[in-house]
C-alpha cells in the first residue's frame, strides 16, 4: 500500500499542487501584466493628447488677436486694407521648348525652324 502510495499516488498529488500553483499565479500574473502594459500605454497616448490640447489652445489664443487674423488675411488670402494696393509677382517665363532633331521629331523640327525665320 506505502508502495503504491510513493509510486502513483505522491507524484499525482505533487503534479496537481504545481498545476494548482500555475492556475492559481502563473495564467494571473500574465493576464496583470498584459493589463499594466496597456494601462501604460494609454497613459501615455493621454500625456500626448494632453500636449496637442495645449498646443491647440495656445494656438486658439494666438488666433483671437488682430494682428494675427491680419496677418492670415494678407499672407494666405492676399486682403489689404482700404486704400492699400496688393502686388504679386508672377513667376518667371519658362525657356523655350527644345525639341530633338531625329524623327518623329525632325519634322516639327523643321516647321518650327521656317515659322520663326
Amino acid at each position: 500500500m506505502k508502495r503504491l502510495f510513493f509510486d502513483f499516488v505522491a507524484p499525482l498529488l505533487v503534479a496537481l499542487v504545481i498545476f494548482a500553483g500555475l492556475f492559481a499565479f502563473a495564467f494571473p500574473s500574465a493576464v496583470w501584466l498584459d493589463q499594466r502594459a496597456e494601462a501604460q500605454e494609454g497613459e501615455q497616448e493621454m500625456l500626448e493628447l494632453r500636449v496637442e490640447s495645449e498646443l491647440l489652445r495656445a494656438d486658439i489664443a494666438r488666433l483671437q488677436t488682430a494682428g494675427e487674423v491680419e496677418r492670415i488675411a494678407r499672407e494666405d488670402f492676399n486682403l489689404v486694407f482700404p486704400g492699400e494696393e496688393a502686388y504679386a509677382l508672377l513667376p518667371a517665363p519658362e525657356g523655350p521648348v527644345t525639341v530633338p532633331t531625329s524623327w518623329p521629331f525632325a519634322v516639327i523640327h523643321d516647321q518650327a525652324n521656317r515659322s520663326t525665320n
